[in-house]
């Protein structure tokens, strides 16, 4: 396996119709942005987490090259936002400080998110070093917000630490963003409405669901392999399916999919009609949004209700 990787090349960019692709980000979003990959590689042992490609090694670009290769990118195509593409961004001890310094070095202005841990975003001055080096949007494996989850998974991180790095991005000014996953081996409705809690409680800037999926080569697959039936890969499912048989039917976490997704839009929606009654400049879209969130609600909790005892 490759160790070095400032020994490759950089990506062929001139091979990308660029602005044919920052046209459709424009209009899609209303900025640029591109991908960058400075990682290879994840050493933590989250046991339904499949590292298929680069494994449990983790090497990753000098923050120099990684730098350089920014400055271009922003010379050449006019790019000012970034979404660092690695399981973990900045793990290598020294290598946020050593980015920033390279950003200030070359003096360079830009935005970026990446995906993190919430127990190594607690390391000595990982979140100042990352805000000054342009972090904007951070997207963590919180999972769940029941400690007994998070320790089957073997994630090796705290319902505490989700709330303290949650809390400590939000101060300075950091879009906190929640990967959430349910139907874990034993999970029960407490489990859930832990997650459910922490994520009214937190109110991070985004979240993204799925169920737990067991994929070959992890210790989550071992441990329900004999569970699985006929549906037993992606080409026959997606990240919604339950393969094996949960506490809950399959229909019942669609159902939770569904209504966790606009619980949260209403929170979101609700703090935008206090901006505006507030005379604030505020998202109306976002805001008449939360009308139909709320209109549908109780039914989606009602139809929840009913699946908690039906095995379909």
């Amino acid at each position: 396996m490759l160790h070095d990787l400032d020994s490759l090349p950089d990506p062929a960019w001139d091979l990308v119709d660029m602005d044919a692709y920052k046209n459709i980000w424009i209009g899609r979003h209303g900025f640029f942005s591109l991908n960058l990959a400075t990682t290879r590689g994840c050493p933590y042992k989250c046991n339904w987490c499949a590292k298929p490609i680069y494994g449990n090694r983790y090497h990753s670009r000098s923050p120099e090259r990684v730098a350089a290769e920014i400055e271009m990118l922003i010379a050449r195509y006019g790019v000012r936002h970034f979404w660092m593409a690695d399981d973990i961004f900045g793990l290598k001890p020294g290598w946020v400080k050593g980015f920033l310094a390279a950003v200030q070095e070359k003096n360079l202005q830009f935005e970026y998110k990446i995906q993190s841990r919430v127990d190594l975003l607690l390391k000595e001055d990982t979140i100042d070093a990352l805000v000054a080096s342009g972090l904007r949007e951070v997207w963590v494996g919180a999972e769940s917000g029941s400690q007994k989850i998070l320790d089957a998974m073997d994630k090796g991180t705290t319902v505490e630490q989700i709330r303290e790095a949650t809390a400590l991005l939000k101060q300075k000014g950091v879009d906190v963003c929640f990967f959430l996953q349910f139907g874990y081996l034993g999970e029960t409705k407490a489990d859930i409405e832990a997650t459910l809690k922490m994520v009214e409680e937190l109110q991070p800037h985004d979240i993204g669901i799925s169920v737990s999926y067991p994929l070959p080569g992890t210790g989550f697959y071992e441990k329900v392999k004999n569970l699985l039936g006929e549906k037993q890969n992606w080409e026959v499912s997606d990240d919604l399916a339950m393969m094996y048989p949960g506490t809950y039917s399959p229909a019942y976490y669609r159902r939770l999919h569904r209504l966790v997704h606009k619980r949260f839009r209403l929170g979101q929606g609700r703090k935008e009609w206090q901006k505006i009654f507030s005379w604030q400049k505020a998202n109306w879209l976002k805001a008449f949004k939360s009308i139909y969130y709320a209109l549908t609600i109780f039914t989606d909790e009602w139809r929840l209700k009913r699946l908690e005892h039906s095995n379909k």
